[in-house]
C-alpha cells in the first residue's frame, strides 16, 4: 500500500543520500535555510488553521507530501504538491513534486499549526486561499447506476488489491447487511479497520470507498442515513486501530469527502459516463490504494440491493500475508 500523498507508486523518504545542507527530489536540489511558501487549504481545515498557533506532530515527510497532526485535537493536515493526490484535508502548494520544498523538512520533528499557517522544521506554509472538496453530481436512475456497477465490476477483475483474504468476507458482509442489519454491518466494518501496511491500510481504503458510495450513489435519504450511522461508528473506533492519517480520512469519508479521483469515479458511476477513464485515474493512486478504494465503491453500490447478498467481489492474489493490521506492521 503506497501513501496517498505521492505522485509515483514507490515513495521515498526525502533526505536519503544527500549532501550536507541540501536535499533532493528527482535531482532537484533544495538549499538549506528557512523556506516560506503560500498554500491553498481545504475548507474543512478552516477552524483548525485559524486557531492560535500550537504544536503539531510530524507523521511523515515524502517528496510530494508532509503529514502533520495537531497535538491537542488530533486533526491531521496533509500538505501536498500541486500534482499529488489531493486529499480532503490538504493544503496544496503551487509547486509540483519536481520542485518540492519538502526536502527542507527532512528529519524535522518540530512542527506547528495555527494563525492561518503551519510549519515543519524550516518550512513555513501560509494559507492564502481556500478550496472546497468536490462532491459528485446527483446520481441517475436505477438502470443507469446498475450499468455503472456492471462496468466497474468487469474492469476490476484484474486489478491488484492489497486486501487480505479474510477481508473479502468482511467487505461482502458489510455490503450485504448495510441496509438491513446495522449491528452486523458495523462488526464487519470494524474488522476492516487497520488491515494492511502503509499510511492508509487496504481495509481503510475499502471502507472509505464504501462509505462514500453509500452516501452519494443512493438518491434517497436511506443511503445518507446508513452512511452517517455506519460512518460515525467507524470514525469513533478508528483512532488507535489504524494510523493517524487513515483514521482522519475515514472521518472525512464518513462526512462525504474523499480524494478527487475517488469522487470522480463515484460521479461517473452514478451517471454511467466515463467510468473507465475515471477508474484508470483512480488506479494510479498508490500501489493498491486506488484498487482498494474502487472495490469499496463497488461494495457500497451493491449494498443498495437492499437485503440481497452481493455477487462475489473480485480479489486477485494477495501481495502480503492476510490479517496483518497496521498496528502489527508497525510492531
Amino acid at each position: 500500500m503506497a501513501d496517498p500523498g505521492e505522485v509515483s507508486r514507490v515513495p521515498a523518504p526525502v533526505g536519503a543520500g544527500t549532501v550536507p545542507g541540501a536535499a533532493t527530489v528527482s535531482g532537484a536540489a533544495v538549499p538549506a535555510g528557512p523556506v516560506s511558501v503560500p498554500g491553498s487549504a481545504s475548507a474543512v481545515l478552516r477552524a483548525g488553521l485559524a486557531g492560535p498557533e500550537r504544536p503539531a506532530r510530524v507523521l511523515g515527510v515524502f517528496p510530494a507530501a508532509v503529514y502533520l497532526a495537531d497535538v491537542g485535537s488530533g486533526e491531521v493536515v496533509a500538505v501536498c504538491t500541486h500534482d499529488a493526490v489531493r486529499l480532503p484535508n490538504a493544503v496544496v502548494l503551487a509547486a509540483r513534486t519536481q520542485r518540492s520544498p519538502f526536502p527542507a523538512a527532512a528529519g524535522a520533528t518540530d512542527a506547528w499549526i495555527g494563525g492561518g499557517a503551519l510549519g515543519v522544521g524550516p518550512l513555513r506554509v501560509d494559507v492564502v486561499r481556500w478550496w472546497t472538496p468536490p462532491r459528485p453530481p446527483a446520481p441517475g436512475d436505477v438502470r443507469t447506476r446498475a450499468h455503472g456497477v456492471t462496468t466497474l465490476r468487469a474492469a476490476l477483475d484484474t486489478a491488484a488489491t492489497g486486501l487480505p483474504a479474510g477481508a473479502r468476507v468482511d467487505l461482502a458482509e458489510l455490503s450485504r447487511y448495510a441496509y438491513t442489519d446495522p449491528e452486523r454491518a458495523t462488526g464487519a466494518a470494524l474488522r476492516l479497520i487497520g488491515l494492511g501496511p502503509g499510511l492508509t491500510p487496504s481495509g481503510d481504503d475499502a471502507l472509505c470507498g464504501f462509505l462514500l458510495a453509500l452516501r452519494h450513489l443512493d438518491p434517497g435519504a436511506a443511503g445518507a442515513r446508513h452512511a452517517h450511522t455506519l460512518g460515525a461508528r467507524v470514525a469513533a473506533h478508528a483512532p488507535g486501530r489504524t494510523t493517524d492519517l487513515s483514521a482522519a480520512l475515514l472521518g472525512h469519508a464518513a462526512r462525504g469527502d474523499g480524494c478527487t479521483q475517488l469522487i470522480d469515479l463515484i460521479g461517473a458511476m452514478g451517471r454511467d459516463t466515463d467510468v473507465l477513464p475515471c477508474l484508470r485515474r483512480l488506479l494510479t493512486v498508490g500501489h493498491t490504494s486506488g484498487a482498494d478504494l474502487a472495490l469499496g465503491v463497488l461494495a457500497g453500490a451493491e449494498a443498495m440491493r437492499t437485503g440481497a447478498a452481493p455477487a462475489e467481489l473480485p480479489y486477485p492474489k494477495l501481495p502480503y500475508p492476510e490479517g496483518r493490521s497496521a498496528r502489527e506492521q508497525r510492531a
